[in-house]
């Protein structure tokens, strides 16, 4: 080939590529799962430089806010986060709160949970959220804040079986027969009913038994379940002073004998033909363990066991991996009316958001899932009215962009969006993604040293969880604080 022919070749070349750049979107092109990026050319000529949300001062700047007044400090999990701090300006730190953000009648509804933890001898607490906190992250280290400053033990309400890998509040085995039945995600179509506890999913251990079909005795059906302390947890956790089992929908009697401390402490039937019920039992001093057998011609709907005490603070971890935070308006209303008046809860921590962020496209979408979060918390308001709520967004989330990891482009409208929502029905609002950092935040709680957020540029690490859970305990905390300023 000629000299000209190959200089030709090399300058059409050069400039179908020059035309590709220009006309291709920032964004990049879609083809199918996948993003075909080119780079701009800016980035050919200086480089494509993302510039990353600086959180030393953040991390640096966390502190226990019960360490500034005189209480008792519960140390026995180790690994504290931070140092304490002993006798500091207390108006100076606080500055470094991201507060807890609130309408007039937010803070009242707030304020109304704040006189039942003051004055009550029983509150309970139920968090729910996504994968965020699963595991117990989070809550575990809010629990044990919580329990030692108002009282408390034990890990609240658990699901009949254990759906994650690592619990670090408490160890938990079951017969092989289990089987676990979620009204979110991929829905068993085989369920005939919308009964599903307020955990959003039961378990079984015989097979589901049809409300059409005539049943037949035929096979003795036996189960086991133990659930015991972690020597990993935080030590109030460990403590089990009650049990409650909430169950129905079992055709026939069901034997079930409860153990604790190597003895038979309870030996029941439960109710057939019932679609609710709970069995309560006392545990005797220093229970770390329980376990239920159960046997008969069938099994139950269990939505959930509790392993709590009967004074003090009481805050479970509902925990829905994949969930977008609407499964309330899924489940039957009389039956998760009936759940929740025996659990009276008076305080709702909704931590969801983030399993939406990488399906969101457009402003439309948005606005949908603003509407469908909107219902649940009026759900929420209609089955538990003297309850407060309070709206955690979304964590800073990245997806890759050419080299780089960069904040998902409609995480910031998601969070506003969920805000407005959240305010718009007087709830109160914890803006986490702003209080990590804000935008394109989550690199560099990945790169810290040790590492606070997991290599998936999503999930907290086990510390970075802790590092969150202090920060929101101590927005609450702060609240309480000057709610007591105001009562004097």
């Amino acid at each position: 080939m000629k000299p000209l022919h190959t200089l030709s070749f090399i300058l059409g070349v050069i400039t179908l590529l020059a035309g590709a750049m220009w006309l291709m979107p920032d964004d990049g092109f879609e083809m199918g799962e996948m993003t075909f990026h080119m780079p701009t050319f800016s980035e050919m000529i200086i480089g494509d430089d993302v510039e990353y949300a600086d959180v030393s001062e953040i991390i640096s700047q966390q502190f226990e806010i019960d360490s500034l007044v005189n209480i008792e400090m519960d140390t026995t999990a180790g690994d504290t986060i931070v140092e304490v701090v002993h006798r500091a300006d207390y108006d100076t730190l606080v500055q470094s709160i991201h507060r807890i953000e609130m309408t007039e009648q937010s803070k009242e509804n707030l304020y109304r949970f704040f006189g039942h933890l003051k004055s009550d001898s029983l509150v309970r607490i139920m968090h729910y959220g996504d994968s965020q906190i699963e595991g117990d992250r989070i809550t575990s280290f809010i629990r044990n804040k919580l329990q030692v400053k108002f009282g408390g033990t034990g890990v609240g309400l658990r699901p009949a079986l254990q759906p994650y890998d690592y619990i670090f509040s408490a160890k938990q085995l079951n017969s092989d027969n289990w089987k676990r039945y979620p009204i979110y995600g991929k829905v068993d179509s085989t369920v005939e009913h919308s009964r599903y506890g307020v955990m959003g999913a039961f378990s079984r251990y015989a097979p589901l038994a049809s409300d059409t079909i005539p049943f037949k005795d035929s096979i003795i059906y036996e189960a086991e379940m133990n659930v015991s302390k972690s020597d990993i947890s935080y030590k109030r956790t460990r403590e089990y002073e009650n049990m409650r089992l909430f169950y129905g929908h079992t055709k026939r009697p069901v034997s079930v004998q409860l153990m604790a401390r190597g003895d038979t402490v309870l030996t029941d039937t439960l109710l057939p033909d019932t679609t609710y019920a709970v069995l309560e039992c006392e545990l005797p001093d220093s229970t770390s363990s329980v376990t239920l057998k159960f046997s008969g011609y069938d099994g139950p709907d269990v939505y959930g066991i509790e392993l709590a005490s009967k004074q003090g603070v009481i805050v479970d971890n509902i925990a829905l991996r994949g969930s977008s935070g609407t499964i309330f308006t899924k489940a039957d209303y009389q039956h998760s009316l009936k759940m929740y008046n025996d659990l009276n809860p008076k305080f709702f921590i909704l931590q969801f958001g983030g399993n939406v962020i990488p399906y969101i496209k457009d402003k439309k979408a948005i606005e949908r899932y603003g509407r469908w979060f909107d219902s649940q918390i009026k759900r929420i308001n209609s089955l538990c009215p003297d309850a407060a709520i309070l709206v955690i967004g979304p964590s800073d989330m990245s997806t890759k962009k050419k080299d780089n990891y960069v904040t998902y482009k409609h995480l910031p409208s998601v969070v506003e969006t969920l805000k407005q929502v959240a305010l718009e029905n007087n709830c109160a609002y914890w803006d986490m993604y702003q209080a990590m950092g804000g935008y394109n935040s989550m690199p560099s709680w990945v790169n810290a040293q040790p590492e606070l957020a997991r290599p998936d540029y999503v999930h907290f690490s086990a510390r970075g969880a802790r590092v969150v859970a202090n920060m929101f305990y101590n927005a609450l905390i702060l609240e309480y604080n000057n709610y007591l300023e105001e009562e004097m």
